[in-house]
């Protein structure tokens, strides 16, 4: 499914044209007659694109809301105006806007200059992923036979939308296998985002992972979207799942359940369509047992289940990863 579009506009005339023409071209519109609305929507809504009038009546003026958006977002904006002139062109574009359009809206201008913003943002998405893959990725060394296996089962599981977890001993390579299962996965060309559930404080990890509404808490300016939003359409890789308390557990269960939360302080639903890759160093079963786990969230998480071996068991792989070593320290002088 495409991104939304947002449209900011003070009249409800452009707006409702501006949303019949690109919704003709197949895409979906979200709508704000306010440059304060139009940024809550662009914090909260996974927005392709911004159509931004510069007059927005007594409100915030439009070039004050582009400059909000660009501090914020790497999103392509297009303002338009129906009091045009060369210096607020020139302003606009100085300020990060993609592109300026003038009233009366021409249909072929609007999807001419719609279609370049969104060719661009594809453009530069592509080559940050490309800049990515250019460093050199870690990857699981050795030809044991255990390797060999988690290779295979890497290989089998990544093109599925499968949920993984992923089981070993701390330095076995949890994350390693997450990298490896994103590379090849149908999500590849979006980014993987990581939550280590030990490094988050306990009384901030609801709005880490779920986002926060501005004045939700003391220190809350702004509106923030959460790992589960960021992470919608793609893989959210949830590393030591074990460590978090139950109450956290709680609430994620019914995002992994329904695929729907609420940001903390909000009362707002957000649907998303995440692949969740989860990983620990304990023994789940055993924490089910102490009461540190619920068993619900374990087997919903526990679809496709991942062993790593530690080293112990494959010792025929050492002569390989102290070569690799010795390569790295070679390389770092």
């Amino acid at each position: 499914m495409n991104k939304p579009i947002l449209i900011i506009d003070d009249e409800a005339t452009i707006r409702e044209s501006l949303s019949d023409i690109i919704e003709d071209e197949g895409f979906s519109t979200l709508t704000a007659s306010t440059a304060e609305e139009g940024l809550e929507l662009v914090e909260t809504e996974n927005v392709a694109l911004v159509l931004l009038d510069i007059w927005l009546g007594d409100g915030m003026d439009g070039l004050t809301a582009l400059k909000r958006i660009k501090d914020r977002l790497d999103i392509p904006v297009i303002m338009i105006s129906g009091h045009g002139n060369i210096e607020t062109a020139v302003q606009a574009i100085q300020d990060g806007a993609h592109d300026f359009i003038e009233k009366p809206l021409s249909y072929e201008k609007v999807i001419l200059s719609v279609a370049n913003g969104l060719r661009y943002a594809r453009l530069e998405h592509e080559n940050r992923l490309l800049r990515e893959r250019s460093v050199e990725k870690a990857k699981l060394t050795g030809e044991s036979v255990r390797i060999a296996s988690l290779r295979r089962q890497i290989e089998m599981v990544a093109p599925t939308d499968a949920w993984v977890l992923i089981t070993g001993e701390h330095g076995t390579g949890k994350e390693l296998v997450a990298q490896a299962i994103h590379r090849l996965s149908t999500s590849a060309d979006q980014p993987m985002i990581e939550v280590n559930c030990t490094a988050i404080p306990e009384e901030l990890i609801e709005s880490e992972l779920f986002g926060h509404v501005k004045g939700s808490f003391t220190g809350a300016q702004s509106n923030k979207r959460g790992k589960f939003d960021l992470a919608s359409g793609g893989i959210l890789f949830l590393d030591e799942i074990g460590d978090m308390s139950l109450k956290t557990q709680a609430k994620i269960l019914r995002i992994l359940q329904e695929q729907k939360f609420e940001r903390f302080g909000g009362s707002r639903t957000i649907k998303v369509n995440v692949r969740v890759l989860a990983a620990t160093n304990k023994n789940l079963e055993e924490e089910i047992e102490k009461g540190n786990l619920r068993a619900d969230l374990y087997y919903r998480l526990n679809v496709v289940p991942i062993h790593l071996p530690c080293l112990a068991e494959r010792t025929e792989d050492i002569p390989e990863l102290v070569a690799e070593l010795m390569q790295r320290v070679k390389e770092k002088g």
